[in-house]
């Protein structure tokens, strides 16, 4: 669901994908240090990390695990260089290939993501070079791999004499490499949207996302707000597109956010904002927001029009404890709902005047906030979404009443889960209306509009508005 990446990520347990020992690594995450001591930032990162590629754990999953057991100074740096070695995986495992004499043995995975850990440093951190190599050869011995020190030694110091050389590691790379996609995913965006944008969009998706607020319109304007952050040195500026978005030029904990546990802002990008207007909302209407959770789109059409009837459908009752804070935190109200829309009747026929249609996806439009997903995502997992989708659309198509509008969104920037899903939907529903967006965002498609990752800017969305006529007789 577009709101909620994380909730339809796949988590998958396997075993061994990169040639690692089943299991060894994930008894480490959770056991005690040898002699009690943390273990530095490296060896931890490199063993989350192989939790997260060969045994198909979330980085979510894995980051509490990593953060507990290092040093009170070090847990950011841990997450920070998680983050960093998953959003460029694909290069740095080129370039380690490259520097290798020969390929590691498989079962020698945890060495190889050290190396990962290692050239990411080189190129990302501000460290010495002599520093970084030195700290990833006792990292080796800390991960209890003594007789791998010599090779960790030598392929970094071959990387850094490159660096210092002006050599460019990735002339030659090939271009899903380039893009820092993994090859199944780079051959379908590039089928979508050609090669050379594919290897841009990569490299938006690389990126370091902004925090974006929505301020709640009906407590205080966007420039009123601006000011309150001004007053407490919060560097920041209103959004292009979204009216009641403001994005901050630095991410910071909601804790120093004026007015965020009274509701007068919540955390929600640019792109997800967008929806408001889009389902044109006015008191007394019945609106289904299906798909809801975490339930940043829930508030939004809330505060924008507290007068509607809301009904929230989730298929996960925790996911839906997440919406009811965030609704308490506001002083806002809907009925919350715990079903399966693909399989579940949740109200009659033709009853709600609006929906929205956020459904389940791929989220390859937020890879930049869950770099993750490249590793845990598979080509097959298409298949089923878009099945998904279209028993959702189906299902939620029959509870709008005549004369009603329902809202498609996805966070995808993948053809077929967007406009080729609609397209399908519309030729087996004559009756239904595609409306079209007359909005200064996005990228007009057969159907909807198609917004991509910006750097500093918004997510990577999709969204196309449906009508159903009211008929005679």
């Amino acid at each position: 669901m577009a709101d909620n990446p994380q909730a339809d990520r796949p988590s998958r347990r396997r075993q061994g994908g990169h040639g690692g020992q089943p299991g060894r690594s994930r008894r480490r995450v959770a056991g005690a240090e040898q002699g009690g001591r943390p273990r530095s930032p490296e060896a931890l990162v490199a063993e989350g990390l192989i939790q997260v590629v060969d045994h198909g754990r979330s980085l979510d999953g894995v980051l509490p695990e990593l953060t507990a057991r290092a040093q009170a100074a070090h847990r950011s740096v841990v997450q920070a260089m998680s983050y960093e070695v998953l959003r460029h995986y694909e290069p740095l495992a080129w370039w380690r290939d490259q520097l290798l004499d020969r390929p590691l043995n498989p079962r020698a995975a945890e060495v190889g993501m050290l190396l990962l850990v290692g050239l990411e440093r080189l190129t990302g951190s501000k460290r010495e070079p002599s520093r970084v190599v030195n700290a990833a050869v006792h990292a080796a011995r800390e991960l209890n791999h003594n007789w791998a020190t010599g090779l960790v030694n030598a392929v970094l110091r071959r990387a850094v004499r490159q660096l210092e050389s002006g050599e460019t590691p990735f002339a030659k790379a090939p271009p899903a490499v380039r893009a820092r996609l993994p090859d199944w995913l780079f051959g379908m965006l590039a089928n979508d949207w050609g090669e050379e944008r594919t290897i841009l969009l990569g490299e938006q998706l690389a990126t370091h996302p902004p925090m974006t607020l929505r301020v709640n319109a009906a407590e205080q304007s966007v420039s009123a707000y601006l000011e309150r952050l001004a007053e407490q040195s919060i560097e920041a500026s209103a959004t292009r597109f979204a009216s009641h978005g403001v994005a901050l030029a630095s991410p910071l904990d909601v804790e120093r956010l004026p007015g965020f546990h009274q509701g007068e802002v919540s955390v929600q990008d640019e792109a997800a904002q967008l929806v408001v207007d889009l389902m044109a909302l006015a008191p007394g209407q019945r609106v289904l927001d299906a798909c809801c959770a975490p339930g940043g789109k829930t508030l939004a059409m809330l505060d924008a029009e507290p007068a509607v009837q809301m009904t929230a459908v989730d298929i996960d009752v925790t996911r839906l404890a997440r919406v009811q804070d965030n609704l308490e935190r506001s002083g806002r109200f809907a009925e919350l709902v715990c079903a399966d829309l693909t399989a579940q009747s949740i109200e009659p026929p033709g009853r709600f005047d609006r929906i929205l249609a956020d459904v389940p996806c791929s989220a390859t439009g937020v890879i930049r906030r869950h770099p993750d997903i490249k590793r845990l995502r598979r080509p097959e997992d298409l298949d089923s979404l878009v099945r998904r989708q279209r028993e959702i659309l189906e299902r939620l198509w029959g509870l709008l009443r005549p004369g009603g509008r329902l809202v498609y969104a996805t966070c995808s920037i993948l053809k077929r889960e967007n406009a080729k899903q609609v397209e399908s939907f519309l030729r087996d529903h004559p009756e239904a209306v595609a409306v079209p967006l007359d909005v200064d965002w996005g990228e007009p498609q057969s159907v909807g509009r198609q917004l991509f990752p910006q750097a500093d800017g918004h997510d990577g969305f999709y969204y196309a508005v449906l009508e159903k006529p009211v008929t005679n007789g």
